[in-house]
């Protein structure tokens, strides 16, 4: 995670900021450039596998 983001990310908080919250975002934000991650270098499933996938898993 870049520092730049996080500084915008307190930068959007309100002054006083429960600290919880804050890492609660922190966490977000980083699962969030994680994912983007993966859909670039194609580490993704399309729909029907998903639904596949699922339906293994209730069965």
């Amino acid at each position: 995670m870049q520092k730049d983001k996080v500084r915008r990310l307190v930068d959007s908080l309100p002054d006083e900021v429960n600290v919880d919250a804050l890492i609660e975002k922190l966490h977000l934000l980083d699962k969030l450039e994680a994912a983007e991650r993966q859909i670039e270098t194609g580490k993704v499933m399309d729909h029907a596998e998903v639904k596949g996938r699922v339906s293994r898993w209730l069965n």
